[in-house]
């Protein structure tokens, strides 16, 4: 498993010391090189081979009818997708990429698919996850989770891609599977979704500090990465 959690250990330890917001360069050092000695099994085959089972289907005919969608505008597949996802008991969320969008994430995530992200608990605190990209599949887990559980840990949220009418519409369907809602409610998922989308799909900075985070963590700078979605960091709580 690549990402098996067993390289979040190496991440907890260091994060733990981030209340001083220093140390982050270290984080994303340690989870790389623990990520490069660990099997390879994906976490595509883990869900499927590994006693979990993927929480949404493969297929988007398994979820809508193909008549509901084929013949309509790109804005009504919008529509009738977002609508979709609107009960909160499901514990689901949603998105629409376009094709281009969602192309420009795929290349991101083959050459740099692990980040880390923080969920804003209240306006001085907040909780981090770590993320890999196995399109068309992102794993977000807490480092709370791996604390409580260890090498059992399950992840928290599973965002799903559909491309089927990536081709017939230019948009590729995104759904996002709140795993433990207890922990993680529909705001604070899909704060997780949006940001993973545009941290690896922007042109500019913030693809830069994806970028730096899997290729030169020594410069990684998880005080910037904060300050760049706009929360001050001097009296941040962890």
């Amino acid at each position: 498993l690549l990402f098996s959690f067993s390289i979040l250990y190496m991440m907890q330890r260091v994060v733990s010391r981030r209340k001083e917001l220093v140390g982050a360069a270290e984080v994303a050092s340690m989870l790389l090189q623990r990520s490069r000695n660990v099997h390879s099994t994906t976490q595509r085959q883990f869900f499927e081979h590994g006693g979990l089972t993927l929480p949404s289907s493969k297929s988007l005919w398994d979820i809508l009818k193909r008549e509901h969608i084929e013949g309509h505008s790109t804005q009504h597949v919008k529509d009738i997708w977002q609508e979709y996802h609107l009960d909160p008991a499901k514990h689901r969320v949603s998105t629409v990429l376009s094709a281009a969008k969602y192309r420009t994430f795929c290349e991101t995530a083959a050459l740099t698919p692990m980040f880390v992200l923080p969920v804003f608990r209240g306006p001085n605190s907040f909780e981090t996850f770590a993320l890999q990209c196995q399109p068309p599949l992102i794993l977000f887990t807490s480092l709370e989770e791996f604390k409580r559980h260890g090498s059992s840990a399950t992840p928290h949220l599973v965002v799903s891609h559909y491309r089927e009418l990536e081709h017939s519409h230019n948009v590729v369907l995104v759904r996002g599977d709140i795993l433990q809602p207890h922990a993680l409610d529909a705001i604070q998922a899909s704060s997780l979704m949006h940001n993973a989308h545009e941290y690896f799909t922007d042109f500019g900075a913030k693809r830069e500090f994806v970028h730096v985070f899997n290729k030169r963590p020594e410069q990684f700078d998880f005080k910037k990465l904060l300050d760049s979605m706009g929360h001050a960091t001097d009296r941040l709580e962890v």
